[in-house]
């Protein structure tokens, strides 16, 4: 016989305050080696919507959710017959049918030999918890799908008219919406024109702002004859997009059908790079970045004769501190160009505050 051990009365009153605490914060019951209730808390009946009369002698299915997989009652057994605890988060239906979802642990009960006597199952409601979950996941959910469908419609707005032996595009987004925008063009008379567009910040006022005029350029660029029309007529409608602090880098340039001369409007940017033979020319910006009190930018035209490569690229590649990515600066790449493959695999590896955006075009002969 085991030993009696005597409880004081203030011992008592504590367990009382125990079970108090218990009973008045979370859903107890009881059950027989059957899985018949013996016992219900007032929380159980509150929250059951049965009486204490209805559910002791019944089943404990009588909560039983019909959406539950029969397979997780059947692990649920084996895990308490097997004299483990059973925890995990289930859902029940309460008398009117309506469901709620509880936290629960279960716990066998065993006598001084070591055999199951009882079942006693403590639950916490996590009805409101669950239900806000399932609401912020179909708002992260629609989130993400609406910025997806963003995303396209922005990408469709990039055109690339060039083939893969003469451009090479490396783009990465360090937002779901990207701040840098992009097109290349081949012209009726045989002319490349290309821009790059780095709108200010992050998200989707830049990225809406310099999306817009994208989409102008692309209504006026197969229509033009020199850059500096396309520039007298875009400028002063892109102007209207331009918030009071908003700005944007650029660099357009046009290469002519000769492949002889380049004329470029740049404000803002790093400058792009010319490879020729023997040696690689910085062209710097020649305007400052447009807002939407600035001037219209001017153009400048230089002889580029011979030129085997020219790569344009945003800041984004550039303002990083990460020393792996050194052999991938625009300098490198356009002296070895064959890196460049590699960079999109390499740089996508990290995490970078801004986008990055690499144009490198090659001149075919």
């Amino acid at each position: 016989m085991g030993k009696i051990v005597e409880i004081s009365q203030s011992e008592l009153s504590i367990l009382r305050q125990y079970n108090k605490i218990v009973d008045a914060t979370n859903i107890v019951s009881k059950a027989d080696l059957k899985g018949i209730i013996t016992y219900v808390n007032s929380k159980f009946i509150e929250i059951s919507g049965y009486s204490k009369e209805e559910l002791i002698g019944k089943a404990h299915n009588i909560v039983r959710d019909p959406m539950i997989p029969s397979s997780l009652f059947k692990e649920l057994w084996e895990t308490i017959q097997s004299k483990n605890v059973w925890e995990g988060v289930i859902s029940n239906l309460r008398k009117d049918g309506k469901r709620y979802t509880v936290s629960a642990s279960i716990f066998p009960i065993l006598d001084d030999d070591g055999e199951i006597v009882e079942y006693i199952s403590i639950r916490h409601d996590i009805t409101q918890i669950s239900e806000l979950n399932r609401k912020i996941e179909e708002m992260n959910a629609y989130t993400s799908q609406q910025e997806h469908l963003a995303k396209e419609k922005l990408e469709a707005g990039i055109i690339n008219d060039m083939s893969e032996n003469e451009a090479t595009v490396l783009h990465l987004a360090s937002d779901v919406l990207s701040g840098d925008f992009y097109s290349l063009y081949k012209m009726n008379d045989g002319s490349i024109f290309v821009y790059l567009i780095d709108g200010q910040g992050h998200g989707i006022s830049p990225a809406l702002t310099v999306f817009a005029i994208s989409s102008m350029l692309n209504q006026f660029v197969y229509s033009m004859k020199a850059i500096e029309e396309l520039i007298e007529k875009l400028y002063p409608i892109a102007r209207t997009f331009l918030g009071e602090i908003e700005q944007l880098s650029y660099t357009m340039i046009m290469i002519s059908p000769d492949r002889k001369s380049l004329t470029y409007s740049s404000g803002g940017m790093y400058p792009f790079l010319i490879r020729k033979k023997d040696e690689v020319i910085r062209v710097k910006a020649n305007n400052t970045p447009f807002m939407n009190f600035s001037p219209t930018p001017i153009c400048s035209t230089m002889e580029i004769d011979n030129w085997e490569s020219i790569l344009l690229y945003s800041d984004g590649i550039l303002e990083h501190e990460n020393n792996d990515l050194t052999e991938y600066m625009p300098e490198k790449i356009i002296n070895k160009p064959s890196t460049l493959r590699d960079a999109m695999k390499k740089i996508s590896e990290y995490d970078f505050e801004d986008d990055v955006t690499i144009l490198y075009l090659e001149n075919v002969y």
